[in-house]
């Protein structure tokens, strides 16, 4: 009787210790060396700026290095596979958004599973896009472009990095009725460059890695695809006030490999939620970003995810999203 009480008691105490153990071993795992942020888009994109910031605050906080990582081309299939090759040790972050998860794999055949092989762990945020021209530009106004572009089908170029912003310009083109050159980029600063230097009439970009180039005088927005003003553009008409039923809306995120043993990942997850919480990156996101700071789970992003691709797969029956 001793002996089975005693090995009851032995039982329960293990049952017990068994989360704190776990969450000391995943303390103990993360980080232990340097952690590495794999971006699928280029230099000076918001995704780029934003994913520094954590970076630089992690290896602040953790004493181990942190380095960004841009993995550029095919669709940011590149910067899945870099993540794939990564041991699953919760030592390589990948900065995700829907078009390496959502977006690609609905249009092209991919090598990984988004669902199996991509673990979220934070949701950072979610924005809206700029719709830019250069600053030689005869476009004054948004009805300017749009005028233009209806009298000259297929003549205006139209500046994209990502299937995300592509399905938007395809359907912004729906919206008013025009109908563009589709250019494609691996990322924000290029497209950016070009439409500045005039080689291409509008862009859709990302208001984070915009905002300094509109604010230096070298682009010029025409409206904001959220409903309404953007607080970060608050003189720039938004989908309302152009009298438009369309809504472009951008959600961030950072996942590791979906091998990652789950201790290991929740520390991730912990981590980095207490950064994307802090006044720091608080700061920066007000600044820079243009997006609404989430700061939530993996299990927030995942549902959202599973959401996302079943409206595309909707949207891809009625409209024609790929070439």
């Amino acid at each position: 009787m001793r002996r089975s009480i005693l090995a009851g008691l032995s039982a329960g105490l293990g049952s017990l210790m068994a989360p704190s153990i776990a969450r000391a071993q995943g303390a103990s795992l993360f980080p232990t060396k340097t952690v590495r942020f794999i971006v699928g888009l280029g230099p000076g994109s918001g995704a780029d700026t934003g994913t520094r910031v954590v970076a630089e605050r992690l290896g602040k906080i953790s004493g181990q290095p942190a380095v960004v990582e841009n993995r550029t081309g095919a669709d940011q299939i590149i910067a899945v596979q870099t993540l794939l090759a990564a041991p699953p040790d919760g030592h390589t972050i990948m900065y995700i958004s829907p078009s390496p998860v959502v977006l690609t794999p609905l249009l092209r055949e991919v090598p990984y599973d988004p669902q199996r092989d991509i673990r979220p762990v934070v949701f950072i945020s979610r924005g809206y896009a700029v719709i830019v021209t250069g600053p030689n530009s005869r476009f004054r106004t948004f009805q300017d472009l749009v005028t233009e572009a209806r009298a000259k089908p297929g003549m205006l170029k139209m500046s994209n990095y990502g299937h995300h912003y592509r399905i938007g310009g395809l359907s912004l083109q729906r919206a008013t009725g025009t109908e563009f050159i589709h250019v494609p980029y691996k990322g924000a600063a290029q497209a950016n460059n070009d439409v500045i230097a005039g080689d291409i009439d509008v862009a859709i970009t990302d208001i984070g890695g915009a905002v300094p180039l509109i604010e230096a005088g070298r682009l010029r927005p025409l409206g904001v695809t959220s409903p309404n003003r953007h607080p970060l553009l608050p003189s720039v008409p938004g989908m309302k006030d152009l009298g438009l039923n369309y809504d472009l809306q951008v959600w961030t995120g950072f996942a590791v490999h979906g091998k990652t043993p789950e201790p290991i990942a929740r520390k991730v997850e912990e981590t980095l939620l207490g950064i994307l919480k802090s006044p720091e990156y608080a700061a920066y996101n007000e600044k820079q970003s243009g997006g609404e700071l989430v700061a939530g789970s993996g299990e927030q992003l995942r549902a959202l995810i599973a959401a996302e691709t079943a409206r595309y797969r909707e949207m891809a029956r009625t409209m024609k999203l790929s070439d």
